[in-house]
């Protein structure tokens, strides 16, 4: 899985728009997620995660296709975790198109 300190700083940017959400953001062709959202989306998906960063600040990463986006939307809020999905546009800037709240 490929990893960038740009794009893992972009995450924790968009992140703190939506702490209460799990944030999955477009990177290409692929839906990343990070940190604890990761561990999260992979305990209902068992989507498969990896580690990212300096061995001093490790990050966990997982992804999966963009074309599985809207089963993963469908599995984690059915699991009752609120979404929402950072798109990449043409200039492969990224911010939060979309939110999901699951209302407790």
């Amino acid at each position: 899985m490929f990893f960038s300190k740009k794009l893992s700083d972009r995450y924790r940017q968009l992140k703190k728009e939506c702490a209460d959400c799990i944030l999955l953001m477009q990177v290409g062709a692929f839906m990343h997620v990070m940190d604890d959202d990761a561990a999260a989306v992979s305990k209902v998906t068992g989507l498969k995660l990896q580690l990212g960063g300096d061995m001093e600040d490790p990050v966990k990463i997982g992804g999966f296709p963009k074309s599985g986006l809207d089963a993963y939307i469908g599995r984690l809020v059915r699991a009752g975790h609120s979404v929402s999905v950072a798109m990449q546009d043409d200039k492969k800037e990224r911010n939060i198109g979309e939110t999901i709240r699951i209302r407790e």
